[in-house]
Protein backbone atom coordinates (compact mmCIF):
# COMPACT_ATOMS: atom_id res chain seq x y z
CA UNK A 1 0.00 0.00 0.00
CA UNK A 2 1.36 3.50 -0.79
CA UNK A 3 2.76 5.01 2.40
CA UNK A 4 0.74 8.27 2.29
CA UNK A 5 -2.51 6.32 1.85
CA UNK A 6 -1.60 3.92 4.65
CA UNK A 7 -0.82 6.73 7.11
CA UNK A 8 -4.03 8.57 6.29
CA UNK A 9 -6.26 5.51 6.58
CA UNK A 10 -4.77 3.92 9.68
CA UNK A 11 -4.68 7.17 11.67
CA UNK A 12 -8.13 8.38 10.56
CA UNK A 13 -10.20 6.68 13.33
CA UNK A 14 -8.65 9.10 15.83
CA UNK A 15 -10.50 11.94 14.09
CA UNK A 16 -13.89 10.49 13.09
CA UNK A 17 -14.54 8.15 16.04
CA UNK A 18 -14.22 10.53 19.05
CA UNK A 19 -17.11 12.79 17.90
CA UNK A 20 -19.31 9.67 17.73
CA UNK A 21 -18.28 8.48 21.19
CA UNK A 22 -18.21 11.87 22.94
CA UNK A 23 -20.47 14.14 20.89
CA UNK A 24 -20.06 17.89 21.12
CA UNK A 25 -22.99 18.50 23.53
CA UNK A 26 -21.46 16.06 26.02
CA UNK A 27 -18.06 17.73 25.79
CA UNK A 28 -19.64 21.16 26.15
CA UNK A 29 -21.46 19.99 29.26
CA UNK A 30 -18.16 18.79 30.71
CA UNK A 31 -16.49 22.07 29.74
CA UNK A 32 -19.23 23.99 31.55
CA UNK A 33 -18.29 22.14 34.73
CA UNK A 34 -14.55 22.41 34.08
CA UNK A 35 -13.32 24.81 31.36
CA UNK A 36 -10.08 22.78 31.17
CA UNK A 37 -11.98 19.69 29.99
CA UNK A 38 -11.73 20.75 26.34
CA UNK A 39 -7.94 20.76 26.37
CA UNK A 40 -7.36 17.00 26.20
CA UNK A 41 -9.61 16.45 23.14
CA UNK A 42 -7.98 19.45 21.46
CA UNK A 43 -4.44 18.11 21.97
CA UNK A 44 -5.45 14.64 20.82
CA UNK A 45 -7.04 16.05 17.66
CA UNK A 46 -4.07 18.34 16.99
CA UNK A 47 -1.61 15.45 17.05
CA UNK A 48 -3.70 13.30 14.77
CA UNK A 49 -4.57 16.07 12.32
CA UNK A 50 -0.84 16.36 11.78
CA UNK A 51 -0.37 12.59 11.57
CA UNK A 52 -3.42 11.87 9.39
CA UNK A 53 -3.12 14.71 6.86
CA UNK A 54 0.07 16.76 7.09
CA UNK A 55 2.54 13.87 7.37
CA UNK A 56 1.05 12.02 4.36
CA UNK A 57 1.15 15.27 2.38
CA UNK A 58 4.86 15.59 3.12
CA UNK A 59 5.34 12.05 1.84
CA UNK A 60 3.45 12.89 -1.35
CA UNK A 61 5.71 15.89 -1.98
CA UNK A 62 8.87 13.79 -1.97
CA UNK A 63 10.55 13.47 -5.36
CA UNK A 64 11.48 9.89 -4.44
CA UNK A 65 8.38 7.89 -3.50
CA UNK A 66 8.70 6.23 -0.07
CA UNK A 67 8.70 2.46 0.21
CA UNK A 68 5.28 0.75 0.21
CA UNK A 69 3.67 0.32 3.61
CA UNK A 70 2.92 -3.29 4.69
CA UNK A 71 -0.82 -3.89 4.59
CA UNK A 72 -0.74 -5.99 7.78
CA UNK A 73 1.00 -3.22 9.72
CA UNK A 74 -1.52 -0.66 8.44
CA UNK A 75 -4.40 -2.94 9.47
CA UNK A 76 -2.93 -3.37 12.97
CA UNK A 77 -2.46 0.39 13.30
CA UNK A 78 -6.04 0.97 12.18
CA UNK A 79 -7.34 -1.50 14.76
CA UNK A 80 -5.28 0.00 17.57
CA UNK A 81 -6.41 3.52 16.70
CA UNK A 82 -10.06 2.49 16.79
CA UNK A 83 -9.58 1.00 20.27
CA UNK A 84 -7.51 3.89 21.60
CA UNK A 85 -9.72 6.61 20.11
CA UNK A 86 -12.76 5.00 21.74
CA UNK A 87 -11.09 4.66 25.15
CA UNK A 88 -9.67 8.20 25.13
CA UNK A 89 -12.94 9.76 23.96
CA UNK A 90 -14.90 7.95 26.68
CA UNK A 91 -12.44 9.15 29.31
CA UNK A 92 -12.68 12.86 28.42
CA UNK A 93 -16.19 13.21 29.82
CA UNK A 94 -15.87 10.59 32.56
CA UNK A 95 -12.67 12.01 34.07
CA UNK A 96 -13.17 15.75 33.60
CA UNK A 97 -11.67 17.17 36.79
CA UNK A 98 -13.12 20.32 38.37
CA UNK A 99 -11.10 23.47 37.86
CA UNK A 100 -8.53 24.11 40.58
CA UNK A 101 -5.10 25.67 40.99
CA UNK A 102 -3.51 22.22 40.71
CA UNK A 103 -5.50 21.38 37.57
CA UNK A 104 -4.51 24.69 35.97
CA UNK A 105 -0.83 24.18 36.82
CA UNK A 106 -0.65 20.64 35.44
CA UNK A 107 -2.53 21.70 32.29
CA UNK A 108 -0.10 24.56 31.67
CA UNK A 109 2.87 22.23 32.09
CA UNK A 110 1.14 19.58 29.98
CA UNK A 111 0.38 21.92 27.09
CA UNK A 112 3.97 23.22 27.13
CA UNK A 113 5.36 19.66 27.05
CA UNK A 114 2.94 18.65 24.32
CA UNK A 115 3.84 21.64 22.13
CA UNK A 116 7.58 21.14 22.60
CA UNK A 117 7.37 17.40 21.99
CA UNK A 118 5.32 17.91 18.83
CA UNK A 119 7.88 20.40 17.56
CA UNK A 120 10.72 17.92 18.15
CA UNK A 121 8.74 15.10 16.55
CA UNK A 122 7.88 17.02 13.39
CA UNK A 123 11.38 18.51 13.00
CA UNK A 124 12.98 15.06 13.27
CA UNK A 125 10.50 13.54 10.79
CA UNK A 126 11.24 16.32 8.30
CA UNK A 127 14.99 15.81 8.64
CA UNK A 128 14.65 12.08 8.01
CA UNK A 129 12.51 12.77 4.94
CA UNK A 130 15.15 15.17 3.60
CA UNK A 131 17.83 12.48 3.96
CA UNK A 132 15.66 9.95 2.14
CA UNK A 133 14.90 12.42 -0.64
CA UNK A 134 18.59 13.21 -1.11
CA UNK A 135 19.29 9.60 -2.03
CA UNK A 136 22.80 8.16 -2.06
CA UNK A 137 22.16 5.39 0.46
CA UNK A 138 21.79 5.44 4.21
CA UNK A 139 23.35 8.32 6.13
CA UNK A 140 23.80 9.15 9.80
CA UNK A 141 21.35 11.93 10.76
CA UNK A 142 23.13 14.81 12.47
CA UNK A 143 22.14 18.06 14.15
CA UNK A 144 19.42 19.01 16.57
CA UNK A 145 18.23 16.23 18.85
CA UNK A 146 19.84 13.66 16.55
CA UNK A 147 23.09 14.52 18.33
CA UNK A 148 21.59 13.23 21.58
CA UNK A 149 19.40 10.28 20.54
CA UNK A 150 18.97 7.96 17.58
CA UNK A 151 15.20 8.55 17.33
CA UNK A 152 14.27 12.11 18.34
CA UNK A 153 10.98 11.66 16.47
CA UNK A 154 10.08 8.94 18.99
CA UNK A 155 11.43 11.03 21.88
CA UNK A 156 9.26 13.96 20.81
CA UNK A 157 6.17 11.76 20.57
CA UNK A 158 6.78 10.34 24.05
CA UNK A 159 7.05 13.87 25.45
CA UNK A 160 3.86 14.83 23.59
CA UNK A 161 1.84 12.09 25.22
CA UNK A 162 3.34 12.81 28.63
CA UNK A 163 2.02 16.35 28.23
CA UNK A 164 -1.35 14.97 27.15
CA UNK A 165 -1.42 12.79 30.29
CA UNK A 166 -0.90 15.79 32.53
CA UNK A 167 -3.81 17.54 30.84
CA UNK A 168 -6.21 14.58 30.59
CA UNK A 169 -5.25 13.18 34.03
CA UNK A 170 -7.05 9.88 33.50
CA UNK A 171 -6.17 6.17 33.64
CA UNK A 172 -6.86 5.97 29.90
CA UNK A 173 -4.31 8.68 29.15
CA UNK A 174 -1.62 7.15 31.36
CA UNK A 175 -2.29 3.74 29.84
CA UNK A 176 -1.77 5.21 26.36
CA UNK A 177 1.44 6.88 27.49
CA UNK A 178 2.81 3.60 28.89
CA UNK A 179 1.84 1.80 25.68
CA UNK A 180 3.64 4.49 23.64
CA UNK A 181 6.80 4.03 25.71
CA UNK A 182 6.57 0.23 25.47
CA UNK A 183 6.12 0.49 21.69
CA UNK A 184 8.66 3.17 20.79
CA UNK A 185 11.53 2.49 23.21
CA UNK A 186 12.33 -1.03 21.90
CA UNK A 187 12.01 0.20 18.32
CA UNK A 188 14.45 3.02 19.06
CA UNK A 189 16.85 0.53 20.66
CA UNK A 190 16.69 -1.64 17.52
CA UNK A 191 17.27 1.42 15.28
CA UNK A 192 20.36 2.34 17.31
CA UNK A 193 21.69 -1.21 17.09
CA UNK A 194 21.14 -1.17 13.31
CA UNK A 195 23.10 2.09 12.94
CA UNK A 196 25.95 0.68 15.07
CA UNK A 197 26.12 -2.42 12.91
CA UNK A 198 25.83 -0.44 9.66
CA UNK A 199 28.32 2.35 10.41
CA UNK A 200 30.51 0.86 13.15
CA UNK A 201 32.89 3.33 14.78
CA UNK A 202 31.58 6.14 12.57
CA UNK A 203 28.30 6.17 14.52
CA UNK A 204 28.48 8.27 17.73
CA UNK A 205 28.63 5.65 20.50
CA UNK A 206 27.45 8.16 23.13
CA UNK A 207 24.19 8.76 21.26
CA UNK A 208 21.38 7.10 23.22
CA UNK A 209 18.37 5.37 21.65
CA UNK A 210 15.43 7.57 22.65
CA UNK A 211 15.86 9.27 26.07
CA UNK A 212 18.81 11.71 26.12
CA UNK A 213 21.65 10.61 28.44
CA UNK A 214 19.53 7.78 29.87
CA UNK A 215 18.38 5.16 27.33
Amino acid sequence: MPAPTAWCLMESPTLWLPPLVSPLPLLLASAATSPLAALAPALFALHYLQRTFLHPLRLLRLRRAPAPFPLFVAACGFGFNILNAYVQARSWALHAAPASAFALARCLVGVALFAWGMRVNIAADKQLLRLKEAGGGYKIPRGGWFDAVTCPNYFGEIVEWLGYCLVAWSPAAWGFFLYTCANLAPRARDHRQWYLQKFGAEYPAARKAVIPYIY
